[in-house]
């Protein structure tokens, strides 16, 4: 699985990122709270018309009872039909659903807000994904042309040992350190075999979804020049956060959510009104438009609610309404100080990353050069196979530390371009 196979698909990184977007669970449940907050705003909206309720009661009466058409008494068996409908509405409660509206129009912002800090997030995670996997691709390739290197350096040690220019312990610290390279591309394939499963876990990729990532191919080297940000570039940077933004926001319903609290203290005024009308078949003389019409009542009138006592209930409610947007204003603090820190360490690591980057090449391109030249002086017979080996231990682990600085100097940048408002591409 070092390399991509024949026939596989292979996927950039915005190719990864578009499909992880699309499949991912999280995004989808952060999704459908964003549209329960959006129906929750259109309920307490609806709050402010009218309600609207009709009835409609057909009674059967047998014995004496009231005649619904003169109102006298009478003792036999009639049938009679009642409807009416019903109408009422708030002129004053105290300013609640204007504040419940307010609330809601906040948890809208604050859904949102918590959906693209998980697309950031999500952003973020795939590519350390992507990066790691373009490492240990190079790892891998790195490590299958040493075993090559070994294998011909064993073929002209078995000639040396003909000829009886080694000793027979030179063969066997070389075949010994072809397995030992041999082992560890093994555990570079599984790691990247893992890495592969980490990035298919983002993308929520199904089981027969077979893929293989484009690995990188721009020049490097001016990744390795970090300009690190000023310090209010990195306020800005915090203050454009997203999750800081849900806090904001969550903190904002809450300080409305006092404001809903504090309206049960006030009266409440509503208005109603009523239209109805009966029929009933003791009078045949009267048909049934005549009788809706005759026996039409309709009224209007108003609802005064005044709260005199509650057990101190509502008071209780709007203390508690005011500690938890202090508790809110505390999270919003903590989600600072936490954005604040996860900058100021992505520029430190893009700092060191490029410092680094500058060291690796140096140090690859000498120990290289010291490999190359210790092989020759192998095949000319004036170093041991000992010797040998150090060079070559030292320009592999060279080689890893390049390719790590590499991919370091990468992301690092680009998660510091990100934070400052820079789409992240690979």
């Amino acid at each position: 699985m070092a390399y991509p196979s024949t026939g596989q698909q292979r996927l950039s990184y915005d190719a990864c990122l578009q499909q992880a977007r699309q499949h991912n669970v999280q995004l989808k449940q952060a999704l459908l709270d964003l549209e329960i907050a959006s129906v929750r705003l259109k309920t307490r909206r609806a709050e402010r018309l009218p309600v609207v309720n009709g009835t409609l009661r057909n009674n059967n009466s047998v014995g004496r009872s009231v005649d619904p058409l003169t109102n006298e008494f009478i003792d036999r068996k009639f049938s009679s039909l009642n409807g009416a409908v019903n109408s009422s509405i708030y002129v004053f409660e105290g300013f609640k659903t204007a504040s419940e509206i307010k609330a809601a129009r906040q948890e809208i912002n604050q859904q949102t807000s918590q959906l693209q800090a998980l697309e950031n997030d999500i952003a973020v995670d795939l590519a350390l994904a992507y990066i790691r996997i373009n490492y240990l691709l190079e790892i891998c390739k790195s490590q299958q042309q040493q075993l090559t290197l070994s294998t011909r350096l064993i073929e002209l040690t078995r000639l040396k040992l003909s000829a009886g220019r080694v000793a027979e312990s030179a063969l066997f610290k070389l075949l010994s350190q072809q397995a030992t390279e041999q082992l560890n591309l093994t555990k570079s394939q599984n790691d990247l075999r893992l890495a592969y499963l980490d990035l298919r876990q983002i993308m929520n990729a199904q089981p027969n979804d077979t893929f293989q990532i484009l690995p990188l191919q721009y020049p490097v080297a001016a990744e390795a020049e970090f300009a690190p940000p000023t310090g209010p570039e990195v306020s800005r940077a915090v203050e454009a956060q997203p999750a800081l933004a849900a806090k904001q926001y969550s903190a904002l319903r809450v300080r409305h959510q006092i404001g809903v609290a504090r309206a049960d203290l006030y009266p409440s005024l509503q208005l109603t009104g009523s239209l109805g009308s009966n029929y009933s078949n003791t009078n045949q003389a009267y048909d049934f438009a005549r009788q809706l019409n005759t026996n039409r009542s309709y009224g209007v009138g108003f609802v005064l609610a005044v709260p005199l006592f509650n057990s101190f209930r509502y008071k209780l409610l709007i203390k508690e309404s005011r500690l938890e947007y202090q508790r809110e204003l505390l999270a919003v603090d903590q989600e600072r100080n936490r954005l604040n820190k996860v900058v100021q360490q992505a520029i430190t690591d893009a700092q060191a990353a490029s410092q680094s980057w500058k060291s690796a090449v140096q140090a690859e391109e000498f120990a290289r050069k010291s490999y190359e030249a210790d092989q020759l002086k192998y095949e000319l017979g004036t170093i041991s196979v000992f010797e040998l080996n150090q060079a070559k231990a030292t320009y592999v682990s060279a080689q890893a530390d390049l390719f790590k600085a590499k991919y370091e100097s990468i992301l690092r940048s680009r998660l510091v371009g990100f934070y400052q408002g820079t789409p992240l591409t690979l």
